[in-house]
Parts: C-alpha cells; sequence; structure tokens
C-alpha cells in the first residue's frame, strides 16, 4: 500500500470509531490488524495510539483554531481527516507539516467538500503557525543546535 492509501484507510477507521463511539486503542488495533497488514501496521499504530492517547489535546487545538464550529458539530468526516493530520505531524515520524496538510486537502476533497477542504486547511494552518506551535519548533530546533555543539 502507498502511504495515501495508508492515510485514506486510518481516515476511514477514524470516522468508523467516532461514528461508533468506540474510539480506544483496543479498537485501533483491531481495526488496523484487520485492514493494514504487514510493514504499514507499526506506523499506522503508532499514529492512532498518539491521536487516541492525546484526543482531548487535539480536539482543544482543534476548538481553539476552528473560528466558528467546534469539534461537537463539525462533521465527522472533517473531524477524522484533521485528527488524522495532527496526528502525523505530533505522532507521526517523518511527515512534514505541508504534506500532512496537502494530504487532509486531498482527503477532504474526495470525502467532504470543496467548502470543508478551505475549512479543514485554514484550521490546520492556524494550529501550526500558532506561537504555541513556532515555540515548540524552536524550543526543538535550539535542542538540536545545542547537543550539535
Amino acid at each position: 500500500m502507498t502511504r495515501n492509501e495508508i492515510r485514506e484507510v486510518l481516515m476511514q477507521m477514524m470516522y468508523e470509531m467516532d461514528a461508533a463511539k468506540t474510539l480506544d486503542l483496543e479498537t485501533a488495533r483491531k481495526l488496523a490488524g484487520e485492514k493494514l497488514p504487514g510493514k504499514n501496521l507499526k506506523r499506522s499504530l503508532q499514529i492512532l495510539s498518539g491521536i487516541i492517547e492525546h484526543l482531548d489535546e487535539i480536539d482543544g487545538s482543534i476548538n481553539a483554531h476552528s473560528r466558528s464550529w467546534k469539534t461537537s458539530r463539525m462533521p465527522k468526516v472533517d473531524l477524522a481527516i484533521m485528527r488524522l493530520a495532527l496526528g502525523e505531524i505530533k505522532y507521526g515520524d517523518d511527515v512534514p507539516e505541508a504534506v500532512a496538510i496537502s494530504e487532509a486537502i486531498k482527503l477532504a476533497k474526495k470525502y467532504s467538500t470543496e467548502q470543508s477542504s478551505r475549512f479543514i486547511h485554514g484550521v490546520l494552518g492556524a494550529i501550526v503557525n500558532a506561537p504555541e506551535a513556532a515555540g515548540s519548533a524552536a524550543d526543538a530546533d535550539a535542542g538540536s543546535a545545542a547537543q550539535e555543539q
């Protein structure tokens, strides 16, 4: 499977678990084992685990940067797409922010509406460009530079 296909399956799993109100690690492991066999399973579980373990934090970021909608009122597809993108950014191992956002927009265009893709782009862009996000990236860069010396 390609990364795009994996991302699509992960988004569908997030949607399915949220709709069934079973957004937990046990269900994630079961679904991932069924839908993402082989080498894709480890990375996928890393992202899903990060999302599930930090769901309140992720939803809090979405709520804080969404001007008109809160997560409780958002379409579940849009919410699954944003949670996945933020999970990849924060808990994935090698996905640049711009790539995660671009892929989220593609998923929104495929599974939601053009209006949703713009909304998702705006919210995710605001989150990654927020001062606290920039501060943590600067802290990480400073830590890396200190280690190199």
